[in-house]
Order: C-alpha cells, then structure tokens, then sequence
C-alpha cells in the first residue's frame, strides 16, 4: 500500500483533470442541509425542553416555599414581645376558666362557641400575615377583642354556673331542714 500512496501523491495533478459538475456540487449541498437540519431542530427541541423544565423547577420551588409561608400565619407572639406578653395572658385565663368549667362538668356546651371563635382567630391570623405594614393594627385589635370575648364568655358562664350551683345548694339545704 505503500508504494500506491506514493504513486497517487506522484501523480496528483493527472488524477485532478475532471471537475465534477454544479449540479453534483448542488446535490451534496442538499444532501449536507438535510443531515445538518435536523440536528438544529433536534439540539433546538432539547434546548427548549430544557427550559421549560428550569422554569417549572424554578415555579414549584417557589411555589412550594409561597405555600409554605402562607400556611404559617403570623400570631400576635410574632408582632412584638408586648403582644406575646397579651396573647399568653389571654391564653391562661383562658385556661384556667376552661379547667374550672370543666370541674362543674358544664363546659360541653361552651365548646361549640369557642370553636366559632378559635376559627376567627385563625382567620385573623391569616389577614395579619396578608396586612400591609403599617395597616396590620386593626387585625391586631380584632384579634385582642376575639381573646377579650373568649374570656367574656368563659366569665359570664362560670358566673351562671356557680350561681345555680349555689341555688340548689340552697335548696338541698332547705329540703333537709325540711
């Protein structure tokens, strides 16, 4: 094979006496951009398909933290160190009440009204997180009122409670000096 290589390099000039026609060299073009297309479309479609993926990555990540934020709702104890100071006082009374009612065994039917109110108050807390800085006040003071009210309640129904419990007391005791 050697000796053939150095034969054709000898000789180059006598095998490049045919020039091949424009329509041969018109062909191979052809042929050429149709190898060559679609490979541009194909790289293309996979750049495309590429983005949209980032882009659907980048929404749901975003998504998933936009969630996240808006499932915590800001409360009171969030504001300031004052207002943490409100709501666990409220808390507590709340409490407490809940525990005396609880030993006359009358607090089943009080439930259903402070259920109606703890539902306010997270409702509330999710106005407080969507509130404007600066506008975030009257959510504030709704949100003290609805602690007010819990308390009210609990109040007024201990009250009757203990006051009908001291009446048939009485009457226990009239009936023994009966």
């Amino acid at each position: 094979m050697d000796q053939l290589e150095k034969y054709i390099r000898d000789n180059r000039k006598a095998f490049d006496t045919e020039v091949p026609d424009l329509r041969v060299w018109a062909k191979i073009d052809r042929q050429l951009d149709r190898q060559a297309k679609p490979r541009v479309v194909w790289m293309q479609r996979l750049s495309v398909a590429a983005a949209v993926v980032v882009l659907v990555a980048a929404a749901t990540v975003a998504g998933f933290k936009m969630g996240a934020s808006a499932l915590q709702s800001r409360s009171l104890a969030d504001i300031s160190p004052e207002y943490a100071e409100m709501e666990k006082y409220y808390r507590e009374q709340i409490r407490e009440k809940m525990a005396i009612l609880a030993s006359y065994q009358q607090d089943g039917f009080v439930k259903s009204d402070l259920k109606e109110l703890d539902a306010l108050y997270e409702e509330l807390k999710k106005e407080l997180r969507k509130a404007p800085p600066g506008n975030e006040k009257l959510v504030i003071q709704a949100m003290i009122r609805n602690f007010q009210t819990k308390v009210d309640i609990l109040e007024q129904v201990l009250q009757r409670v203990q006051k009908a419990g001291q009446t048939n007391f009485k009457i226990k005791d009239n009936e023994k000096s009966i």
